[in-house]
């Protein structure tokens, strides 16, 4: 009998020494809550400030409107969708291309005269593209030099000075 009330004591000691952290709810509260934590201060301290948005928030409109002057013109983009052409090759192994060119324009008015006028302008960028070889737009000189001619072209379309920039947003030769 007085063995029994001698491991009682030893149980009960056993259990206050490990008690909070052998309960497996708390445990995993005090996890949940420590990766809350460092969740929280992470995107307080790291990824707000690099995004700005603090500084956002808490500024007015007059530097807003400076930044807006010192930022270069950006124009408006017009999308001439996906084409795909068969470049110049042998006919026993057909080369093709297929690629997706954007316009930018330095208005919003010239943006509805393009986008009234895009088969035309695709026209233009398929006859351009036709006469091309596999071996000439696979170097960046090349994607260039065609970068350049399908300018010339299109540039006839516009008034002066309207067409600002051609941009390949998928370029892939089969």
């Amino acid at each position: 009998m007085a063995d029994k009330k001698d491991e009682v004591p030893e149980e009960s000691a056993a259990k206050a020494k490990g008690g909070l952290f052998e309960n497996k709810a708390i445990l995993l509260g005090i996890i949940v809550l420590v990766q809350v934590i460092l969740a929280f201060g992470l995107t307080q301290f790291v990824i707000v400030p690099k995004l700005g948005a603090g500084a956002a928030a808490t500024t007015t409109e007059e530097p807003v409107a400076d930044a807006a002057e010192e930022m270069p013109s950006m124009g408006v983009l017009v999308g001439l969708n996906e084409i795909i052409v068969t470049l110049q090759s042998s006919p026993s192994r057909p080369r093709y291309l297929r690629i997706t060119v954007d316009l930018e324009v330095k208005d919003q008015v010239t943006a509805d005269l393009a986008t009234a006028r895009i088969p035309q302008l695709r026209d233009a960028v398929i006859m351009t593209l036709s006469g091309k070889t596999a071996e000439e737009l696979n170097s960046p000189e090349g994607r260039k030099g065609l970068r350049d001619e399908i300018f010339r072209k299109i540039d006839s379309s516009f008034p002066d000075g309207a067409l600002m920039n051609i941009y390949f947003s998928d370029l892939v030769i089969q």
